[in-house]
């Protein structure tokens, strides 16, 4: 038994041989956008936390290769420590065309291209930095370096951007012509590399809703200016909602952040989910894997666990991250079980998805300090109704939780045909009351915690 999901494999020479969802067809088609344009092209790959977008691009990477396209993967979340976006990227052009390029003086070329550029841009970015305090505007993180311009803070306020202004006018053909020179050295860099049939080069930018708001805008506003040239396609991995948060958090909220970002993306795209379809259904296939993968001991409990879970799943909407943290639940309270020990699935499936989405529900749960209203209230479930309810397996779920957390008076005055008053049969050899079923189970997940 594992308790916690395994890291899938990506093979070297079948990028795409453990893919359970499927997304093989939509990674082909997403290269062969990759090389039949000849735009400057800029793609987002939208999808929120833990739907498998990186696992899918490592996938998609393998797939480049396999087709003779070559790929550069920038994790920018690890990168957000730096406070140049062009530094990070550049850099990682340089280290992997160093490496890869047939053509040493190319590389060279463009490694110095890029110093420069970036001298420029950092050079100009500590001016305006320390500049600006006399406009009232310096953060408290620039107070130290404020101790080093005594001269500088001294003097006239308007003749000092004054001469700011005019220095920047005249260098700015320089800098214009120096920019050039970076992009069609750029341009020309994939022509160098080795095993490049498509004449393309492939930048995954990886986890920009997690970094600084302030980054996360600079990387796009770096690869509008400087790195979007023709041959140099860029793949933006992102949770698009988060990332306009970004956005509003550096400009304001009043600022239009769909239409600003637009500005730097040419083609949206997101992964990928079929949810609806009853003969191959996303959920349903990945919850069938990760009871494959966890090797978990449920002495029959399998294809109940699916039934239970698939309804739950797309009432919360569950990532396939969420889903694998529900299953390390699930090995917790199997592991903690026996073969001839009472097991509720619907009741344990309940609480580990419960936990895993609204620990504070489940504490309620554990402690029994929260009504079936109340609970139906603060998940966004409507109480059952055999008449109303569309999907019987959430029905017949829903149905096990009520039974065990209506009080006794409450019990006794349910109707006689009701459902649930067959329920209390499954309970006679374990003697074992109605009321304390949630909290026994809520307390077996309780004892241990896997992050």
């Amino acid at each position: 038994m594992k308790l916690v999901t395994p890291s899938l494999v990506v093979e070297e020479l079948d990028a795409f041989k453990n893919d359970v969802l499927h997304r093989k067809q939509f990674g082909e088609a997403l290269s062969n956008l990759v090389t039949r344009s000849t735009d400057e092209l800029v793609i987002s790959l939208d999808g929120k936390w833990g739907e498998g977008k990186t696992t899918f691009v490592k996938m998609w990477q393998g797939l480049l290769k396999e087709n003779g396209i070559p790929s550069i993967y920038i994790d920018a979340f690890q990168n957000d420590y730096t406070e140049d976006a062009f530094i990070s990227i550049a850099s990682a052009i340089t280290s992997y065309v160093e490496q890869h390029s047939s053509k040493s003086q190319k590389s060279s070329e463009f490694k110095e291209k890029a110093k420069k550029v970036g001298v420029r841009l950092l050079s100009w970015s500590a001016k305006i930095g320390i500049k600006a305090a006399t406009l009232g505007i310096i953060k408290e993180s620039d107070i130290d370096a404020l101790s080093e311009i005594d001269e500088d803070i001294a003097a006239d306020t308007s003749e000092t951007i004054s001469e700011l202004v005019e220095e920047r006018l005249s260098a700015h053909q320089k800098e214009s012509e120096l920019i050039r020179l970076f992009r069609e050295s750029l341009s020309n860099l994939p022509t160098t590399l080795t095993d490049n049939s498509s004449g393309r080069l492939v930048i995954v930018i990886d986890e920009l809703d997690r970094c600084r708001p302030s980054f996360a805008v600079e990387v796009l506003e770096k690869i509008k200016h400087l790195f979007s040239v023709k041959n140099v396609v860029f793949l933006l991995v992102m949770h698009k909602q988060q990332l306009e948060e970004a956005i509003k958090s550096v400009y304001g909220n009043n600022i239009d952040a769909h239409t600003y970002l637009q500005k730097f993306i040419n083609v949206e795209t997101s992964i990928p989910k079929r949810i609806n379809d009853p003969y191959s259904n996303d959920i349903q296939i990945y919850i069938n894997k990760l009871l494959q993968l966890h090797e978990i001991t449920t002495w029959g409990d399998n294809q109940k666990i699916v039934d239970c879970l698939t309804p739950l799943a797309e009432h919360f909407s569950l990532s396939l991250r969420q889903l694998e943290k529900v299953f390390t639940n699930l090995a917790i309270i199997y592991s903690t079980s026996g073969k001839n020990h009472l097991r509720l699935v619907p009741i344990i499936v309940f609480i580990a998805v419960v936990k895993t989405i609204n620990p504070n529900v489940f504490g309620s749960l554990l402690l029994g300090k929260i009504s079936f209203p109340s609970l139906c209230e603060q998940l966004g479930f409507r109480e059952p109704s055999e008449r109303q309810e569309r999907n019987q397996s959430l029905f017949w779920l829903m149905s096990w939780i009520r039974f065990s957390m209506l009080t006794e008076s409450e019990y006794q005055e349910i109707d006689a045909d009701d459902l649930i008053k067959g329920f209390g049969q499954s309970l006679w050899e374990y003697n074992v009351n109605r009321e304390r079923l949630i909290p026994i189970f809520c307390q077996k997940l309780s004892m241990f915690t896997v992050n």
